[in-house]
């Protein structure tokens, strides 16, 4: 059964979705805390907090009363310190960060997984220099804003390319900067010249607002790097939660695939929560024209993870050669078809 989020009061009604019984109410509840960054391929979780799905699932499988919580930090590295530390239970990754700390902490108790994924978003390129037009048009007075510099998805994007354009994947590392969305827009709004940056790599909503800046104009879609779509976004955590909460960690992933079913049913519903939950300054029309797009999907199939390993392996940035994509997700995920 697909619940329905209500168009006119999102919040109320999506925390309302599945009623908890009286029973469960009365007692403690135990807190499951997810971090995440922003933009909205981080759509499920807010639906899964928000629209009460962990509880409905710990209820089903008898696991008592689960309070569920989402917060926002601004990068990738924050999600991992965040794991590694206990102080969040799950968090969000694009592939190149869980391959990264995967790498180094496979078979540990800290080993961190994916649980399932959860958005496929096009990554953009765009920039307000009039001089660029492709990456071979950079020069070292321009500045790239990624999340994260040379680490994060956004910036293994450039690499890739850069790759292919000039066999050295490393060219345009000097150039990029971390910088969070938010701020690169307030930076790329000052304008060419007056700009500390020139450039920004960005997903959705970010993309849109950056290109109504003046002189913003496309100069790559990640599309065109990987050749189609690819998995953008997962859940992850840890195998001291799985060991330590195994009924739980099933009950979270189902809560995630239905998340992305009430998703694909209702997209004006589930972009009215997100603009309400983030106080969003576009309209809920304009969240939908960019969840509609045919490029932005949510998807619970893990897709090109191999291609992104083998290009970290590749540049030596991870030691080991994933031998399939189930090697960076727990098992209650390996029957789904992937690559």
């Amino acid at each position: 059964m697909i619940y329905r989020i209500s168009r006119r009061h999102a919040l109320t009604a999506a925390a309302s979705l599945i009623a908890t019984p009286t029973i469960l109410r009365a007692q403690e509840a135990r807190n499951v805390r997810i971090v995440q960054q922003r933009g909205l391929l981080y759509l499920p979780v807010d639906v899964m907090t928000n629209g009460g799905l962990i509880a409905k699932h710990a209820e089903r499988m008898g696991l008592g009363k689960i309070d569920a919580k989402a917060e926002v930090i601004n990068s990738a590295a924050a999600v991992n310190d965040a794991l590694l530390s206990g102080s969040a239970d799950f968090g969000t990754a694009g592939p190149p960060p869980l391959l990264t700390v995967w790498d180094k902490t496979r078979g540990t108790p800290n080993e961190i997984r994916a649980l399932g994924t959860m958005s496929n978003v096009p990554m953009t390129l765009y920039t307000i220099n009039p001089a660029v037009r492709t990456i071979a048009d950079f020069t070292p007075a321009d500045r790239i804003a990624v999340p994260a510099a040379k680490v994060s998805f956004n910036a293994v994007m450039l690499q890739i390319e850069a790759e292919k354009t000039f066999g050295d994947a490393e060219r345009l590392d000097p150039l990029t900067v971390s910088m969070g969305h938010p701020d690169a827009l307030a930076s790329l709004a000052a304008g060419m010249g007056r700009a500390a940056i020139t450039a920004h790599v960005a997903v959705p909503p970010f993309t849109e607002r950056g290109l109504h800046l003046r002189g913003a104009h496309v100069v790559l879609d990640s599309h065109q790097v990987f050749g189609g779509s690819f998995t953008q976004m997962m859940l992850v955590g840890s195998r001291r939660f799985r060991d330590q909460n195994p009924q739980l960690q099933k009950a979270i992933l189902a809560a995630l695939d239905e998340s992305i079913a009430i998703i694909n049913a209702d997209k004006r519903a589930a972009v009215s929560l997100w603009k309400e939950v983030h106080k969003a300054n576009e309209s809920v029309d304009e969240l939908l024209a960019i969840v509609s797009d045919p490029r932005f999907e949510f998807s619970a199939t893990p897709l090109r993870i191999q291609f992104i390993s083998d290009f970290l392996f590749r540049q030596k940035r991870v030691k080991e050669k994933l031998a399939s994509w189930k090697d960076i997700f727990w098992p209650d995920a390996w029957e789904r078809q992937g690559s």
